[in-house]
């Protein structure tokens, strides 16, 4: 009887160490790591990690939202690492009610978010490098001076490689 609960208890044990094992395995996420995060009505929208609060929180940018839509999220939303672009799907609604926009099926994105002076974190070749916006080049480009190198440095960037604002 007793070899039979030790044996019940030795199983109950790798059913639990085995799943906090693997779950363990996952490399956590770091700040400036660029992620798909669930934001709203199940829909995934790419995000720019600005800082980890725990083991299993973290503060996101969306990609192409104004600062006041940064969110703390667990990493039960956050549903892997970006490699290379991602288009977002529309704006959540609440996003587009905030804009002003109308809603409903005819309610469009929020264009380009971002004004001469900004400064921004831009990608470049896997990197992230802070830069500030020189010119608004149409919808979906900006002209950027990266801070502390050269004007021959300065690049017209597709919104796409610009992840976030900063300070």
């Amino acid at each position: 009887m007793r070899s039979r609960a030790r044996l019940t208890i030795a199983r109950l044990g790798w059913l639990l160490v085995v799943p906090l094992a693997v779950a363990g395995c996952k490399r956590p996420y770091r700040i400036g790591e660029r992620v798909l995060v669930e934001w709203e009505e199940g829909k995934l929208y790419p995000a720019y990690v600005v800082d980890v609060r725990g083991t299993a929180r973290y503060r996101v940018h969306f990609d192409g939202y104004d600062e006041r839509w940064d969110e703390e999220v667990g990493v039960d939303r956050i549903r892997g690492r970006i490699e290379g672009s991602v288009a977002p799907p529309p704006a959540p609604a609440k996003v587009v009610r905030a804009a002003g926009a109308p809603t409903g099926s005819g309610a469009v994105g929020l264009g380009n978010p971002y004004r001469v002076g900004d400064r921004v974190r831009v990608t470049w070749r896997g990197s992230v490098y802070a830069a500030t916006v020189l010119e608004v080049a149409g919808k979906g480009h900006l002209l950027v001076h990266y801070d502390g190198y050269e004007s021959a440095w300065d690049e017209k960037v597709p919104l796409e490689r610009v992840i976030t604002r900063r300070p």
